[in-house]
């Protein structure tokens, strides 16, 4: 015959008596375990044939329920008696079975093992229908819905059913649940203690789905989807914008209609099937994880402030018995999580996760790739420190000299705040420092690969699982440690320069290939010329950009260096604060911006080693004596030697980071450094926090980069053509090219009024002291009287609140 299908191997046979007898005959009934919810009713009174029919008589009424049902993965049969209303046509049909003898070809030999233990199986069948019977007349058998779900959920059949009877009590009928929420995107602000905005998490086009039925017939199912997933990063002067985002396909560069923030497959799929429970109390699931390819780029400052507002979060939930809070509105309190117990468990494998026991019928996580940017932290101005906070301010100086403590604090990572090298070991000790960490640290662009795990049918549990886990992917970042050896910046990013050149070798192969195959399909030459001009240019962008920004990066590492040897911090702060060409190739940089930005810095630097040769000595005079003025000679002396070398070396790095841009036509870095919105605005003196509003953040973002950077922001007035921005101290109006038409301080005014010459609104502001041309009164144009109110109101509302 024909191999046996799965329909068929799930066939069962179930009998009350053995199949070669009548009886057995009789009551026979085939279940198929296909599915869950198959029943059969087996009549005992069948069997009661060779007894008296006494017993017949009383087992009319009994039924042998058997129900297909869920026991975690797995299907069983349950049995279950169950009475049922005694009918005319039953009562005959017995009588009937009684009078028609069993048919010879099923005659029984009287000397086989079955006929000799007759008399036992009998005592055995009498005694359990006089159970029955009493059971029957005292009440006590279900009805068949009541069976029925005692059946299905083990109640009183399995032990540990408790949970699963209360459940078969409340629920006659098997209902089906879906739910599926649509949301278009979440936005999380994180704002320190400062308070300043820290970064901004968004999650985009979310869907979160799940399925079940109420009485577990099946597997309850829920998916969770993020289309879009981004960290960015708020720390003013960051050199990496975006700390984490999905990181595009071809096919998203090439799509110039695509929505911001989307992309062809989404960035996180997660999947949990659950299993009905089993009766050991296994929770049986089967969970799928699929994360898409990502970038990830580390600002060492935003590192560890995000570790700092972490922990002080802990502490700052915490109340006076350093367990609980306590909810104002409630009665109720909830335990706050404990950050450092997490990150330890999460680092240990000693600590217990969790002891209860799962059963992982699949667990499949796919692979990854992700590709890593590491750089440490640009000092801030004297602005930006003002408005952060002395202990931002120190975070980020002690990361740009290299104060790093590994192992060290409740968080694993920490700095050394306030060091000072006082003697000229310490000095040199901290110079090797501050170069030896940027050596270690910065690296561009290095290439992660991360495996999949497939675990299918564990018996585990939580602890079990995350040490495989960690140790799974502690493996996989092992092996990934000559890539990133590799991808360091000190070094020149040799991998990632071999890697552009074989994708370049690769493009150069089979772009003509495939040029060959269309043109024949298509019947053209022409798409083999452009395959071989597609693949030439690609091995020939790979190649002269990847030579260009290897040898970019090695120059700029030198130049980074040679600052710290100058032993001036502030012309190091001063030089890491300029605005400087993108060694990724920016979009817009080309051979004549890089030529001319790298001229520039060529003559700063010789500036700046004659500049130094005089102010220096002088600084140090006045701030400690003739001590002060032979260490100033010094750096004087070391600063015209060492500084040109510098420009020199900014003269070559910025050149070759034009001609990189230049031959390079695909702009990741651009596609990957945009912010989903400006950061967040925080009013008045005190700082207080409102509902985001894009047009105050992005004032308050130009406020910052003004000459008001430092202070509070108030409000702004969009002029159409200029912007009033509204510091606590001060009011500036900047025409639409950044120019300053107005700047004054609060206390030097006295009124404001709206004033109309040749059906032209002006905005008059008397002073309290004439300038020092005489005038008493300042004017600025608007372009309507609406206009001309709203910003009048805005002043005097200021002025008012402030003064």
């Amino acid at each position: 015959r024909t191999s046996a299908s799965m329909y068929e191997l799930l066939m069962l046979r179930c009998s009350l008596a053995p199949l070669s007898t009548r009886e057995g005959v009789e009551s026979t009934k085939v279940i198929s375990f296909s599915e869950v919810g198959h029943f059969i009713r087996l009549s005992p009174y069948k069997i009661a044939s060779a007894f008296n029919s006494s017993v017949t008589s009383e087992l009319l009424g009994v039924r042998v329920l058997g129900m297909v049902g869920s026991d975690g993965p797995t299907r069983c049969l349950r049995f279950v008696l169950m009475k049922i209303e005694v009918t005319t046509s039953s009562v005959i049909g017995n009588v009937v079975r009684e009078i028609n003898p069993m048919p010879t070809f099923m005659a029984e030999d009287s000397n086989s093992p079955l006929e000799a233990g007759k008399s036992s199986r009998e005592r055995k069948f009498l005694s359990s229908c006089a159970k029955t019977s009493s059971s029957l007349k005292a009440g006590l058998l279900m009805t068949e819905s009541e069976a029925s779900r005692a059946a299905f959920f083990g109640t009183g059949v399995c032990k540990n059913a408790d949970e699963d009877s209360k459940v078969a009590q409340t629920s006659s009928t098997n209902d089906e649940y879906s739910c599926e929420l649509l949301f278009s995107g979440f936005a999380f602000s994180f704002i320190d203690s400062s308070p300043t905005e820290l970064a901004v998490l968004s999650l985009h086009d979310v869907n979160v789905g799940a399925t079940w039925d109420s009485q577990r017939k099946g597997y309850a199912k829920s998916t969770v989807v993020v289309g879009w997933l981004q960290l960015d990063n708020h720390c003013p002067g960051a050199i990496y914008p975006v700390a984490l985002c999905p990181r595009p396909r071809k096919a998203d560069y090439d799509d110039s209609e695509k929505k911001p923030f989307t992309a062809e497959k989404p960035f996180l799929e997660l999947q949990l099937d659950f299993a009905p429970r089993h009766r050991t109390g296994i929770q049986c699931l089967s969970a799928g994880v699929a994360l898409r390819d990502a970038f990830i780029f580390i600002d060492l400052a935003f590192i560890m402030r995000v570790q700092r507002y972490l922990l002080r979060l802990q502490d700052n939930m915490m109340v006076s018995t350093g367990k609980s809070h306590v909810f104002v509105d409630s009665q109720g309190s909830w335990d706050p999580p404990n950050i450092d117990e997490l990150i330890k468990k999460m680092t240990s494998t000693t600590v217990e996760v969790g002891n209860k026991s799962i059963f992982l019928q699949r667990l499949t996580i796919l692979p990854c790739k992700v590709k890593l940017s590491v750089a440490p932290a640009q000092a801030l101005t004297k602005y930006q420190e003002k408005f952060e906070g002395e202990e931002a301010a120190a975070i980020h100086a002690a990361v740009r000299k290299g104060d790093i403590l590994v192992g060290e604090g409740s968080g694993g990572l920490g700095v050394k705040i306030g060091g000072k090298n006082r003697t000229a070991l310490a000095v040199m000790q901290g110079m090797l420092k501050s170069i030896l960490v940027d050596a270690l640290i910065r690296c561009d662009g290095a290439s992660l690969n991360f495996d999949g795990v497939a675990l299918f049918n564990q018996l585990s549990n939580g602890q079990q699982v995350s040490t495989y886990l960690g140790a799974h992917y502690l493996a996989s970042l092992i092996a990934n440690v000559p890539s990133l050896i590799g991808s360091l910046a000190a070094f020149g990013n040799p991998v990632g320069l071999m890697r552009g050149v074989g994708e370049g070798v690769s493009d150069f192969v089979n772009e003509p290939v495939k040029g060959f195959k269309k043109s024949i399909a298509e019947m053209n030459p022409t798409f083999v010329v452009s395959g071989v001009a597609r693949g030439a240019g690609s091995l020939g962008r790979h190649t002269v950009g990847g030579l260009a920004g290897s040898a970019a990066m090695l120059t700029e590492t030198a130049a980074k260096n040679m600052a710290v040897l100058t032993l001036d911090r502030k012309y190091a702060q001063k030089r890491d604060r300029l605005m400087k060409l993108k060694a990724g190739g920016g979009k817009g940089v080309n051979i004549v911006r890089g030529f001319e930005s790298g001229v520039q810095k060529f003559i700063q630097g010789i500036l700046e080693g004659v500049k130094g040769v005089v102010s220096k000595p002088i600084k140090g005079a006045a701030k400690n004596g003739f001590e002060g003025f032979a260490k100033g000679i010094g750096k004087g002396l070391l600063g015209l030697l060492v500084k040109p070398v510098i420009g020199t070396t900014d003269f070559l790095t910025d050149s070759l980071i034009g001609v990189k841009g230049a031959v390079e036509s695909t702009d990741s870095s651009s596609y990957v450094h945009n912010q989903i919105r400006p950061r967040r605005a925080l009013y008045g003196r005190d700082r207080v926090i409102r509902p985001y509003k894009i047009d105050d953040a992005s004032a308050a973002t130009v406020q910052a980069r003004s000459c008001l950077g430092g202070e509070e922001y108030y409000a702004h007035v969009d002029m159409v053509k200029m912007v009033a921005l509204m510091s606590v101290n001060q009011l500036l109006i900047l025409s639409e090219d950044g120019r300053e038409v107005l700047r004054l301080h609060y206390q030097q005014m006295k009124t404001v009024e709206v004033h109309c010459r040749d059906d032209s609104y002006f905005l008059v502001i008397y002073l309290n002291d004439p300038k020092e041309d005489g005038t008493e009164t300042d004017e600025v144009n608007c372009e309507d009287e609406e206009l001309a109110i709203i910003l009048r109101d805005k002043i005097m509302k200021v002025i008012t609140a402030i003064i």
